[in-house]
């Protein structure tokens, strides 16, 4: 069995004399060139393999915000890190209605994310225009229909708010999450009505 497998890989050959077979190895300078075919083949899906070996390594973390403060901790946390060009994308969510310290915050948080030199771009339903109209620091798109609100992503971090009694915030870190949220952004961006 063991030579008939070697013989079909090629490693033995054999003659028959009478009904007598003759087993042969191959030479060894042709087994060298089998295994460096082999190892070029190997290099050629080398940068795939890597590819894929990253995103089985990235375990996306999550962290919960409670409060107020909290919430402004998180917000903080997701551009901590991110550099000039970096883009900001959110779903918006309807401001009117949060406490004062809440929209006070978010009139430092679009000074704080332009001196980073950030990106932003975001989308919101039509009947919130005129929370954003007189804030040029943001460029915004706006649709008729329901979209997922509360929702920020920036440098690989996504933040889901929950704004109630008792305000709540989660941050992920997870490049693949941010990616198909970013996508799915994007695609709404280019149906959505200019300022």
């Amino acid at each position: 069995n063991t030579l008939n497998s070697l013989t079909n890989k090629g490693y033995i050959t054999h003659i028959l004399k009478g009904k007598i077979k003759i087993y042969q190895a191959v030479s060894p300078q042709n087994l060298l060139k089998e295994f460096q075919d082999k190892e070029a083949q190997f290099e050629r899906i080398l940068p795939s393999l890597e590819q894929k070996h990253k995103f089985g390594e990235e375990k996306p973390q999550a962290e919960i915000f409670e409060g107020t403060k909290g919430v402004i901790n998180l917000l903080n946390e997701l551009i901590e890190d991110a550099k000039p060009k970096s883009r900001y994308y959110f779903f918006a969510m309807d401001e009117s209605g949060l406490n004062k310290e809440i929209q006070k915050f978010f009139v430092k948080y679009d000074a704080k994310r332009k001196d980073k030199g950030l990106i932003v771009r975001g989308i919101a339903r039509k009947g919130l225009k005129y929370l954003f109209s007189h804030r040029k620091v943001l460029q915004m798109r706006y649709v008729r229909h329901q979209i997922p609100s509360n929702i920020s992503i920036c440098n690989h971090k996504i933040a889901l708010l929950s704004w109630g009694e008792k305000p709540t915030g989660i941050l992920i870190k997870s490049k693949q999450i941010c990616k198909s949220q970013i996508e799915f952004f994007e695609s709404l961006w280019k149906t959505a009505a200019q300022g």
